[in-house]
Order: structure tokens, then sequence, then C-alpha cells
């Protein structure tokens, strides 16, 4: 029989081996759209921030990078047609980014190609023994939360 600690350590490496798979998996919806991984991110940050757009500093926080380089990203988006920048009414300085028509059809197209590409993955696998692995799931990062461990495989 296997102990507790080997099990939590083939738990952890598996949930990484999923993450792993589920982004090469969006890779390949992004690439359809010539987007990259962190395209589609800074898209939805700004998708995220409604109507009025969001600032560079907003969308540097949601990738957890410099402002330096979201405002990189989000330039060769403004480059495809994807988002626009105007001025920030509240930020003589600032600018605020926002999706463009086709931006939001891009938003729109890859979201549902990721939700087409992950109902193929799981098609088959009884609906309870996924939900089981739901819940089983959100228990562990909220025992991992709660205990502040940081666990890698």
């Amino acid at each position: 029989m296997t102990d507790r600690s080997e099990l939590a350590l083939q738990l952890a490496e598996a949930i990484a081996e999923v993450d792993a798979a589920i982004e090469r998996s969006g890779d390949r919806a992004y690439r359809t759209y010539h987007l990259s991984h962190r395209g589609h991110a800074v898209l939805c940050a700004v998708d995220q921030q409604g109507p009025d757009g969001a600032r560079p500093k907003d969308v540097a926080e949601h990738l957890g990078v410099s402002r330096a380089a979201a405002t990189t990203f989000i330039q060769r988006l403004e480059a495809k047609g994807w988002v626009e920048t105007t001025p920030d009414p509240d930020d003589d300085r600032g600018v605020r980014v926002a999706l463009t028509r086709r931006g939001m059809e891009v938003v729109l197209r890859v979201g549902h190609l990721e939700r087409r590409l992950a109902a193929r993955a799981i098609e088959g696998m009884p609906a309870s023994a996924i939900m089981r692995t739901v819940h089983l799931l959100q228990q562990f990062k909220r025992r991992l939360d709660e205990k502040h461990i940081a666990v890698v495989p």
C-alpha cells in the first residue's frame, strides 16, 4: 500500500501533467486564430474589465507580468486589430484598452473551440466520475490554500 505522502506526490504530478496537456490543447485552439496562449490571456483580461476597457496595469496584474511586458502584448494585439487603446478619462497620462469587434469575435470563437476540445476529451467518461474528480480537486486546492502548502511534483 502506498503511503499518503506518496499519494500526495502522485496527485500533484498528475495535476501538473493534466495542466500541461490542457495548455497544449489550448495552444492548438489559439494557433487556429494565430494567437498565443499569452495573447489569449491578454484578450480575456481586457474583456473581463468590461466595456470601459482595462488599464495596462490591470492587464499586467492579471498576467503576473510587468507593465512594460503587458504593454508589449497589448501593442501586438493592437497591430492585429483585436484591441484598441484610447486615452484614460481618469488619468491624463494613461490609456484604456478595449476589445474591438474583431477581438471580441476571436475571444468568442477561441472560447467555443476550447469548449469543444474539452468536451471531446471527456467523451465516454461517466459524469459521476467527473463530478467526483472536480470535487476532489477543489478540496485539494482548498487544503493547499488553507495550509499555505507548496506541493511541487
